[in-house]
């Protein structure tokens, strides 16, 4: 549910505004709205200094965020100690542990971009070997004493015959000094060596380089060792990379460890401040008082002027300003019980409603773990999908309650599911079936006596749903004195009724003298929906209605999915007795994995794309904006991640 939301002006002595501002800030109950709209009253002041203190204070959070974000992530919450903050000497310290820091990272940069580089210098060298033995042991000052010059290359090709135009090339333009020998060092790539006289150098690479051949250029700590000794060289640093960057790495860890509590606090303390001063620029002022206006839950008004009373006396003046819990400009509280809380960012996902509108969290409780539910419909994939989210949901609990109650989703999922599958009888498909015997409370999805029950089941849900919805938009256009909407509503629900007593006529599931009521309600509903668009309405009203019909017939996808899954399940059975049983059971479990991918996750789209389209669309009215209640950096974790 939404909590009504008031706003209220708080007005007081303008010397008592710094103490008003610290008590509404470690209340928590209020938040500031913008009160200097009205002409009688002006700025507070002061707004020169609070924009110069903010200039000094965000950098400094951007400064300690980066430095938290280094180290593995943790949840600490730390209190806000230190105030007073003396923005200079935490710039300073700063500034010394960033630096310290920030070396340290470039060096682990360094060391993990030469993890990473070196062996593509070691395999094609290595190929290379074998090919001049001769010059392999000899070091660069022996090569110089011979005056012969070595180039490595890789060619991107697996053509022979560019290797053979390059060499042709080069004996062209040196003919008799020149030597080539070339090797496959990869998919793709041909590695080169190029023996030449020292006088020529300046000739090969000039030549080389029109060519746009890429060169293995050895880094420079190997620059002067024989080929041979490069490559020894080079395998040993590759070895011992590992452990320098992991020494690297708890180097840095050393560093900030013993700063972390004192950058959390730090960074609560500046949060808090930074609060202060946006809550101070809302303010406005007369000569001698200030005032504030606040959004403020009703429910907590009482409390509120209980505490302003206590802690600053009569001289503060708390006024309710009795605005209509349908204010557009309120904020969005919600408010819902411990089973539907889950639910909510599943609402937030799509859009916030909008300030006194309806909140579809407790609905979307009852009616998506159902659909779960029918689409998967089988006891083994319910009992392993509610194993599954129970181990996320430790796994998850340490990285915050949001997470973590998400999985509560997954059980009530899993819950249905296994009520589905005794309905169904399905267990990992028809191998409960195989062993067991027909234990179906209701029906066997797969068999041919199951399908049109199966899709009019599905049709049921999907008219409830969207006659629910409905009828929600309606209550909440009498609710905004929507009239055209509200007219609207009431005629799709009229012909909506109409419609489905001709289908309980047509089904002889009615009585004969049902079908003239139920004709006359399908007419009255369109007439009703047709008149409210004037002329074009005689085209728009009856196609709004077949939308609304569709919309309803888009359940059918609770059927169609669930039978998919059944037929999947029954189809892994059957392989799983063709040839070996060794054979039988590993293509039994690969596809039943499989089917239970699917069934975590196309069933939960289908839901939530029927809750968000089919559902919400019949009365959802977004635009909400939540409410950020003034001293919620007090509460607030940093962020490590």
């Amino acid at each position: 549910m939404l909590v009504p939301m008031t706003k209220v002006q708080i007005i007081g002595r303008r010397s008592d505004v710094g103490r008003m501002v610290d008590e509404l800030h470690e209340l928590g109950l209020v938040e500031i709205a913008d009160a200097r709209s009205a002409d009688a009253v002006e700025e507070l002041g002061g707004g020169a200094a609070r924009a110069a203190r903010r200039g000094e204070l965000q950098p400094l959070v951007a400064q300690i965020d980066a430095l938290l974000a280094v180290r593995s992530p943790d949840v600490v919450r730390e209190p806000a100690t230190l105030r007073p903050l003396d923005a200079g000497a935490a710039r300073a310290g700063l500034a010394r542990l960033t630096s310290e820091v920030a070396a340290l990272s470039r060096r682990l940069d360094a060391l993990r971009d030469e993890r990473l580089v070196l062996p593509s210098y070691l395999e094609p060298l290595r190929l290379l070997l074998p090919l001049v033995p001769e010059l392999a042991d000899l070091d660069d000052q022996q090569l110089q004493r011979l005056r012969l010059g070595t180039v490595a290359l890789v060619l991107n090709t697996e053509d022979e015959q560019i290797v053979t135009m390059l060499r042709d090339e080069l004996a062209e333009e040196l003919p008799g000094h020149v030597h080539v020998a070339w090797t496959r060092v990869d998919d793709g790539a041909i590695g080169c060596l190029v023996v030449f006289p020292d006088q020529h150098k300046q000739a090969v690479r000039a030549l080389l380089g029109r060519a746009q051949v890429r060169r293995a250029e050895l880094p420079e700590a190997f620059e002067r060792l024989s080929l041979r000794a490069a490559i020894e060289a080079m395998q040993r640093r590759v070895t011992e990379l590992p452990r320098a960057i992991e020494a690297t790495r708890r180097e840095r860890e050393a560093l900030l460890a013993p700063q972390a509590t004192r950058l959390r606090r730090l960074r609560a303390a500046i949060a808090e401040e930074l609060e202060r001063l946006d809550g101070l620029d809302r303010l406005a002022a007369t000569s001698r008082a200030f005032v504030a206006e606040c959004w403020v839950p009703r429910r907590d008004l009482a409390h509120l002027r209980r505490e302003i009373a206590a802690r600053l006396g009569a001289a503060v003046v708390v006024e309710d300003l009795a605005t209509s819990p349908r204010d557009p400009e309120a904020p969005l509280l919600m408010h819902n019980s411990r089973v539907a809380r889950p639910f909510e960012p599943l609402v937030r996902f799509l859009d916030l409603p909008r300030a006194g509108s309806f909140d579809p969290t407790l609905v979307t409780t009852l009616f998506l773990p159902l659909m779960l539910g029918v689409m998967v419909g089988d006891v083994g994939y319910g009992a392993v999908l509610m194993l599954l989210a129970i181990l996320a949901r430790r796994s998850l609990a340490a990285r915050g309650p949001a997470l973590a109650d998400l999985t509560w989703v997954a059980l009530a999922g899993a819950a249905w599911t296994i009520v589905f599958g005794i309905l169904f009888g399905e267990l990992f498909g028809d191998l409960g079936k195989r062993i067991f015997g027909d234990f179906a409370v209701w029906m066997y999805r797969p068999s041919a006596d199951a399908l049109e029950p199966l899709l009019l089941f599905a049709v049921v849900i999907g008219a409830a749903h969207v006659v629910l919805g409905t009828a929600i938009g309606a209550w909440q256009a009498a609710r905004f004195s929507e009239h055209r909407t509200l007219f609207d509503k009431l005629g799709t629900l009229l012909a909506l009724g109409g419609l489905f007593g001709v289908a309980g006529w047509a089904a002889e599931q009615l009585p004969p003298g049902a079908l003239t009521p139920a004709v006359a309600a399908t007419v009255v509903g369109l007439v009703l929906v047709m008149s409210l668009h004037g002329a074009l309405g005689l085209v728009t009203g009856p196609l709004e209605f077949m939308g609304t019909l569709g919309n309803v017939l888009s359940y059918l996808r609770l059927a169609a999915v669930g039978l998919a899954s059944a037929h999947l399940a029954a189809v892994a059975n059957e392989l799983a007795t063709v040839g070996p049983i060794w054979l039988g059971v590993i293509v039994a479990v690969f596809f039943h994995s499989l089917n239970l991918a699917l069934a975590a996750f196309s069933p939960t789209i289908q839901a939530l794309r029927l809750h968000y389209v089919e559902f919400f669309g019949a009365f959802l009215v977004g635009g909400g904006r939540a409410f950020s209640p003034f001293g919620q950096a007090r509460q607030a974790t940093p962020s490590t991640t």
